[in-house]
Formats: structure tokens, C-alpha cells, sequence
């Protein structure tokens, strides 16, 4: 029996120090493509102020664009390191909960140019949470960004709501997209796993890190909500925070 338990969580064990490795050597790759990706972006944004043919600033603009999405990767991979580590005060930090997703989901609408897709539904009762507000932003963006992908145009299409849940709160981020395959949703969470090229497959991992660490979840579900007076199904994100002692009844 002792045997059969060794060899049933040993490819466990191998994996989970297969991906620490794998983090260690994206986190020393990643600094050592920093400076000579900045030293591009500088040389080719002087380069673009020379030019005056459209067809060479049309390349400038292309390395522009590629040279940021690459600092994007960067920067994705280097939070993951950041995330990793326990940090005591993040656990004293409280935020107003409903104020803070408004205000972020606001934000993240008028940035991106989506405030009559997305509909904010958050409780008018005060909850205070354990959560850095920075790390919260982080969380919703990258969620809001995913779910940007693959929703329609629709008003409604998509949905921050936050709410009450007994001893909890729950914040969960909806859109009205097709289901996702079995194989994706296996690997949602897991790093440098996505289903588009164009992402560092990072984003969900280090959102589900960060709620860990200030003891929340991270889960997806699917669910339906109310899309044009239609009853839809769709994509959703949830984010479950216990209370703080002070707003328990």
C-alpha cells in the first residue's frame, strides 16, 4: 500500500518540480531579455521619427507593436516570481469590496473602449475583504481581457457582478461566449498553458496565485445570466473572499 501511494503521487511530485524549474529558467530568461528589448523599442521609436515614407513607418509600427507584446511576456513571467513569495501585510490591507470592482470594471470600460458591452452589477451593502487593491485590479483586468476575447458585441455581453455569499463574498466576471473544450478547461490555470498564440499563457495562473495568497479562490464555472432580455449561457470567473471580522454578523 505504502508503494502504491509512493508511485501515485511521485508524477505529481515530478511535475510540480518540473514547473519550479521551468519558473526558475523563465525568470532568469526573461531579465536577460529586458535590456536588450528596451535598447530595441528605443533605437526603432528614434528610427520612426526619421522616416516619412509610410511603407518604412509601417515597419517601425510593426516592431513597436511586437517589441511591446514581448514586454508584456516579459513582465507576465517576472510576476509570477513576485507572486510566489508570502508577504504577511497584504493580509492586514482591507478594501471596500463593491466600490473597489466598480470602480476597476469602470476603469476597464472606458480604457478599452467597451462601456455599452459591459454591465456592472455590484450589492449596495458594504463588504470589507483582506486584498491588496492593486492585486484585485490586476486579478479583474486580466479577467475583464479574457473575456473581452471571446464575447459577442451585445450589451450585456459582458458581466461583472459581486455579491454576498453567506460568510463570503464572490466577484465573477461572465461573458457570453461559447463553451470552452474539455482539454482547455483542464489546463485553464496551469502556467504558459493558452489557446492563443499571441498570449504568454500566464495571465489565469498568476490571477489564481494572487488570490491564493490573500485566501481567496479562484474557480470557472458556466452560468447564465440575463443578455437583452434573454436568459444565455456563458463563460464565467468567479472570485470567492472570505469576510473580515468586522463585517460578519
Amino acid at each position: 500500500n505504502r508503494l502504491r501511494r509512493w508511485r501515485g503521487r511521485r508524477p505529481a511530485r515530478l511535475r510540480t518540480e518540473k514547473l519550479a524549474s521551468m519558473g526558475r529558467l523563465s525568470t532568469a530568461v526573461a531579465h536577460e531579455i529586458r535590456n536588450p528589448l528596451a535598447a530595441i523599442a528605443q533605437a526603432n521609436a528614434l528610427l520612426d521619427e526619421e522616416l516619412s515614407d509610410p511603407r518604412q513607418k509601417k515597419l517601425t509600427a510593426m516592431v513597436s507593436q511586437n517589441a511591446k507584446r514581448l514586454e508584456r511576456i516579459v513582465d507576465d513571467i517576472l510576476n509570477v516570481s513576485r507572486v510566489r513569495g508570502n508577504d504577511p501585510a497584504l493580509l492586514t490591507q482591507h478594501i471596500h469590496l463593491h466600490e473597489q470592482v466598480y470602480r476597476i470594471a469602470s476603469d476597464w470600460a472606458h480604457q478599452s473602449g467597451r462601456l455599452a458591452q459591459l454591465h456592472i452589477q455590484v450589492a449596495a451593502a458594504a463588504l470589507s475583504v483582506r486584498f491588496d487593491a492593486d492585486h484585485l485590479r490586476q486579478i479583474l483586468v486580466n479577467l475583464l481581457e479574457n473575456a473581452q476575447r471571446y464575447a459577442s458585441k451585445r450589451v450585456g455581453g459582458i458581466q461583472v457582478l459581486s455579491v454576498r455569499r453567506e460568510q463570503a463574498a464572490r466577484v465573477t466576471v461572465w461573458s457570453d461566449g461559447a463553451p470552452m473544450d474539455a482539454s482547455v478547461q483542464r489546463h485553464l490555470f496551469e502556467p504558459f498553458f493558452s489557446s492563443e498564440s499571441r498570449s504568454s499563457g500566464l495571465g489565469l495562473y498568476i490571477s489564481r496565485e494572487l488570490c491564493e495568497r490573500h485566501g481567496a479562490t479562484l474557480a470557472y464555472h458556466r452560468s447564465t445570466q440575463e443578455v437583452a432580455g434573454l436568459a444565455t449561457e456563458g463563460n464565467a470567473f468567479s472570485i470567492t473572499l472570505p469576510l473580515t471580522d468586522s463585517t460578519l454578523p
